[in-house]
């Protein structure tokens, strides 16, 4: 009989032990931050491989640098970044919070140095736009994202901010952006095919996209969602 009495008290122990483990906080690892560097000015999109990682986790990568967006996965988080002008030159700490409180850090995981390029606030483009957006012009510029032109498209947000807009992944994204060619002038034009020379009179400077360019990468078996059929 006491033996019975035991194997009750043993199973109704492990009935309640298990649910407690099963719902006990993962505890964050952070194994890799990719790239490791950042400039001062940067707009970068950056990788953080792990483990117990939730969605709704805060990413903290310290003063002056901002965190604009982030997809968050178990094992992986990739967030789009801004990079202050006068960021702190140095190594710093990741950290990243889970919404359990459960806190996690890679002690200098990031490093932070001088910005080399495009190294001022510019005010908006002046200056007649149509020879810098014609392939056969000499004032043609492949640095579509520089200070004066296009540089807020990497900085767009969405309103979930755990869904990155098209721009930034088609710039930003190392594993996306490589479908859509190796400069930052291919990336845009890829969608942007015409410079509307005459009619508008500029007015719609590779504005327009014909809808039948998304079809490739959004049918079916493609490297899209399933958009079109």
């Amino acid at each position: 009989m006491k033996k019975y009495l035991l194997f009750i008290i043993f199973l109704a122990l492990g009935l309640v032990i298990t649910p407690l483990n099963t719902f006990a906080a993962a505890k964050i690892k952070i194994s890799q931050v990719t790239p490791k560097i950042v400039k001062q000015n940067d707009i970068k999109m950056i990788s953080i491989k792990g483990s117990g990682f939730q969605k709704g986790a805060g990413l903290d990568l310290g003063e002056g640098i901002t965190v604009l967006s982030a997809n968050i996965a178990d094992k992986k988080i990739k967030a789009q970044i801004t990079a202050d002008l006068d960021a702190p030159i140095g190594k710093r700490d990741v950290v990243i919070t889970n919404p359990d409180g459960e806190k996690g850090q890679k002690k200098r995981g990031l490093l932070v140095k001088k910005c080399t390029e495009n190294c001022e606030d510019f005010g908006p483009f002046e200056g007649n736009p149509i020879p810098i957006h014609d392939k056969n012009s000499d004032q043609y510029r492949t640095d579509c994202t520089n200070a004066a032109c296009h540089r807020n498209k990497l900085k767009e947000t969405s309103l979930d901010s755990s869904i990155m807009t098209f721009h930034v992944l088609k710039v930003l994204d190392p594993q996306f952006s490589k479908f859509f060619g190796k400069t930052n002038d291919k990336k845009c034009v890829y969608c942007h095919k015409d410079t509307d020379l005459v009619e508008y009179s500029a007015g719609s400077l590779r504005k327009n996209v014909d809808v039948s360019i998304c079809y490739y990468c959004h049918t079916k078996g493609s490297v899209g969602k399933e958009f079109y059929k």
